[in-house]
């Protein structure tokens, strides 16, 4: 019996982002080393306009870039908190199920026989 692919879970809604923004970047750095091909072909104010314009689009790229940064440095620092949390969780649940197995046991040694 052939095996069904398996599912994967629904992006989240920082993932979404996060894959916009990193198509977005890669738009932007081929329209401007398109620019860049064309600027450096013109001459005369053809030139100048099109220098303005890749100017433009590399400080949108910056942009792009430093809101990807913190992005990730965001979900970095979340992450973090979580498996601190989760860690303190599980461990205050591990001491917990064994001094009830602890108590268990000395409940049932404890017993009297009839």
């Amino acid at each position: 019996m052939a095996e069904r692919p398996k599912r994967r879970p629904a992006r989240s809604a920082a993932q979404t982002q996060l894959k916009q923004l990193e198509a977005r970047l890669a738009r932007l750095e081929n329209q401007l080393e398109t620019l860049h091909t064309e600027a450096s072909g013109s001459v005369g104010a053809a030139r100048a306009k099109l220098e303005s314009l890749e100017r433009r689009a590399a400080a949108q790229i910056n942009l792009v870039q430093t809101t990807l940064k913190n992005s990730l440095d965001s979900i970095t620092r979340t992450l973090a908190a979580s498996k601190d949390t989760v860690e303190s969780r599980a461990g205050r649940l591990t001491r917990a199920v064994r001094a009830g197995v602890r108590a268990g046991s000395r409940a049932y040694r404890g017993r009297t026989r009839d």
